[in-house]
């Protein structure tokens, strides 16, 4: 067995995990703070906006050919959410996703999408959980625009009726002359207003 390889996976991995540390430590903070300070009486659902703005943070995962050439990095997201019914919304996303290269830089990945979001359970839980998909452009540092998708899933935790804390994992497929695919994991927070 090659002892670099071997250095080189267990290195990628430690880096996957520390990112995944860092970036979920500050949301279970939020959480428990706004868990202390939400209010018990759980507000009506036609007393809430159909709008919504939330931020994520988390890694990027490169898969299949991809992995080759880049390493796991960060990755953000943030959009709006259009709730059309309780259990349902539209959301538009502005993603960008870094990419590790061998050579110590970073390839960059700009994300511009439309998704629809199915929640499983209604407005009366407070943890939502949701699955999601959509289409969208996804633009290189070489300003190329190749047509691709997500799908994926996730749980909301809604601390109060307007404050929310979400975590969630996408699977992204575009054609660059090939598939390329990679997963992001992120968490982050989402305001009702």
């Amino acid at each position: 067995m090659d002892h670099r390889k071997l250095t080189r996976r267990n290195l990628k991995t430690l880096r996957l995990q520390i990112l995944l540390l860092v970036s979920l430590i500050p949301l279970l903070a939020i959480a428990g703070l706004a868990q202390s300070t939400s209010s018990s009486s759980p507000q009506s659902a036609s007393d809430r906006s159909k709008f919504a703005v939330f931020g994520n943070v988390g890694v990027t995962v490169p898969h299949g050919d991809l992995n080759i050439f880049v390493d796991p990095s960060f990755s953000l997201n943030t959009g709006l959410e259009y709730m059309i019914t309780p259990q349902f919304s539209a959301e538009g996303t502005l993603g960008y996703h870094r990419f590790s290269t061998f050579f110590g830089d970073n390839a960059n990945l700009y994300q511009v999408s439309g998704n629809a979001k199915f929640y499983l359970v209604d407005e009366s839980s407070k943890v939502r959980p949701f699955v999601n998909g959509g289409v969208g452009v996804y633009v290189t540092d070489a300003a190329t625009t190749h047509f691709g998708g997500n799908v994926g899933g996730g749980v909301l935790y809604e601390a109060t009726p307007h404050f929310g804390i979400t975590a969630a994992y996408n699977f992204h497929v575009f054609s660059a002359g090939g598939n390329t695919k990679y997963s992001t994991l992120q968490g982050g927070v989402r305001w009702r207003f």
